[in-house]
């Protein structure tokens, strides 16, 4: 996001580009049958906002084919990897630079709204995006029962800080909760909600999304005196034990058409 919250220092580069193709390879095949589903077929014009390593960007290049188009926007484009011709990658924020209007057949965001203080704004943008007849598609988590499952201490209280933050006026952690409402506040049609949850285990991609997301997050609350040093390299050593497993976040995905008339 355009924010220093989520700048990637020097040091955190690698650690950000493979948790990202971890995440792609947890999560893509879910949110590639979930697009499917809209019928997306060769011709689309589609936007994928908060593309990161530009996984689905790619997938979707080659779904809707030489006659259809993806713009593939972030506001950090240092991860994304390279695509067809008809993939346009842009440097864009959002919450700030102008957004085409009635321009796409599908509009998809993951893990983006619940990060922007301006979600509510920016989904109404993404809505005014779509033609009649398009389809939005906005995946986001529901954090707090992630963050009070029940753990080893010291993990424990790392995790809180981490999958809910230190501050409330940002972040809206619960956001896919809240996102049907939304849709239906939107005038969405055929509206639809799919949800999952899986273990997350130490060297399975479904898992180490996270924990390398720790290994980024973690020196910077030693850093600002929420966590003691020894506490973070312990939290760290108790992800990574054999055998260790946790819940994921609750995983919503909600889908809904802009009617035609």
């Amino acid at each position: 996001m355009a924010d220093d919250r989520y700048g990637v220092r020097d040091e955190e580069v690698e650690i950000e580009r493979n948790r990202l193709e971890m995440l792609a390879e947890a999560r893509d095949p879910r949110t590639r049958r979930i697009l499917d589903g809209t019928g997306l077929s060769p011709g689309w014009r589609c936007w994928e906002l908060g593309a990161g390593g530009g996984t689905v960007s790619a997938w979707l290049g080659k779904r809707v084919g030489p006659d259809g188009t993806v713009w593939s926007t972030d506001v950090d484009l240092q991860f994304h990897r390279p695509v067809l011709p008809n993939v346009v990658v842009e440097q864009h924020d959002v919450t700030r630079d102008p957004v085409p209007t009635s321009a796409f057949d599908l509009v998809h965001a993951r893990a983006v709204l619940q990060h922007l203080p301006e979600r509510d704004q920016v989904i109404e943008k993404l809505w005014d995006a779509l033609v009649p007849g398009g389809w939005l598609v906005a995946e986001d988590g529901a954090f707090a029962s992630f963050a009070e499952q029940s753990l080893p201490e010291p993990y424990a209280t790392v995790h809180r800080f981490v999958s809910m933050g230190t501050t409330t006026d940002w972040r809206d952690a619960d956001y896919g909760v809240r996102l049907t409402g939304r849709f239906r506040d939107l005038g969405a049609a055929d509206i639809d909600v799919i949800g999952d949850v899986w273990a997350m285990r130490p060297g399975e991609p479904g898992g180490e999304w996270w924990f390398m997301a720790l290994e980024r997050a973690i020196p910077r609350l030693v850093e600002a005196g929420l966590v003691a040093p020894e506490d973070g390299e312990t939290a760290l050593a108790q992800v990574r034990e054999p055998g260790f497993v946790m819940m994921s976040t609750v995983s919503i995905a909600v889908v809904g058409r802009k009617p035609s008339n």
